[in-house]
């Protein structure tokens, strides 16, 4: 029995330090692939949300009448910055982040008679509701650009949350810092196209 304990081998130092610079070698490769991986599928987010949002659009312009700007929620994501990780919260409540309140005198497209026609507006007044945490700060604006309008302008547009009477079409955006580097992360969408990645590369 003791002399079987005494043949037995284990391994040698190169060995085990061979495995580990293997070890290290898959990490080293396996880890930026991982954390690319992760910030596309974030970035998911914004290509779903803003499909609702032409849509939302697209359904509001063919009962109302127009397009209308909708600047991002007060208390939604912050505007993206370079160099600063963006932080995802909450979409705002309908408590917190109401419809537009329509007073006598004023109306949505078509001014009543000698009233105020209202083109700005909120995602609630087009029925649009993100679900869960957002990562992307939404706005969208209304657009004078020859049709189709592309979703993504040269250079890439943020939505300027504005709009005005007999603009033809509409830009919705969204922007985020997923990685905390310098570049912005922009998405667009159109009235005449869906949601595209303006930024390629950039999360």
């Amino acid at each position: 029995m003791l002399k079987q304990l005494k043949s037995q081998k284990g391994f040698t130092l190169i060995e085990l330090m061979i495995v580990v610079a293997i070890i290290g070698i898959l990490a080293a490769i396996a880890i930026p692939n991982f954390l690319t991986y992760q910030l596309k599928s974030r970035q998911s987010e914004a290509k779903v949300n803003l499909g609702a949002i032409k849509t939302s659009l697209i359904a509001f312009q063919a009962e109302r009448g127009c397009f209308i700007g909708i600047p991002s929620p007060a208390l939604g994501v912050a505007a993206p910055a370079a160099a600063v990780k963006t932080v995802g919260v909450a979409w705002p409540s309908a408590l917190i982040y109401p419809a537009t309140p329509v007073v006598a005198g004023t109306a949505f497209c078509t001014p009543p008679a000698g009233g105020v026609a209202i083109f700005t507006g909120t995602f609630t007044d087009i029925g649009f509701v993100a679900s869960g945490v957002t990562n992307f700060r939404y706005a969208t604006g209304a657009s004078v650009l020859p049709a189709p309008i592309a979703a993504c302008q040269a250079p890439a547009a943020v939505a300027t949350g504005l709009a005005a009477g007999g603009e033809p079409g509409v830009l919705a955006s969204a922007t985020s810092n997923l990685d905390g580097d310098a570049n912005i992360s922009i998405w667009g969408a159109s009235n005449d196209q869906g949601s595209q990645d303006c930024t390629i590369g950039w999360y």
